[in-house]
């Protein structure tokens, strides 16, 4: 499964919350395995605590899902490690996770064993 990751704005963080919300049902519904998340046109205009506390909720509910690897495609903008770092352990992800700058890349490490 592929998915851009939405936009955290000031005004609309409530609803990008919302569509991880989305993602997370829609894993666990079709019990998909592989996830890629590209992030590369994504803008995140809130405070990074809040930001913080949204993909942890998203990270945490992904537990309880079967997915397997997790692969972001980031751009050096995007990647946004100190708060990705923590949320994998706070979270005490058992998913890969991986990140790329291109989705050929993303994909064939999805598809590796």
């Amino acid at each position: 499964m592929s998915v851009e990751w939405p936009d955290f704005h000031y005004y609309s963080a409530s609803e990008a919350a919302y569509t991880l919300d989305i993602i997370v049902e829609t894993v666990r519904q079709y019990d998909v395995k592989y996830l890629l998340t590209d992030t590369r046109k994504s803008t995140v205009d809130i405070p990074q605590p809040e930001y913080k506390e949204i993909i942890l909720k998203f990270a945490r509910d992904l537990t309880t899902t079967r997915l397997h690897k997790l692969a972001r495609v980031v751009t050096d903008s995007t990647r946004r490690l100190k708060p990705i770092r923590e949320v994998r352990q706070e979270a005490h992800l058992e998913v890969e996770i991986e990140d790329f700058y291109s989705v050929e890349e993303a994909l064939d490490w999805l598809a590796s064993k």
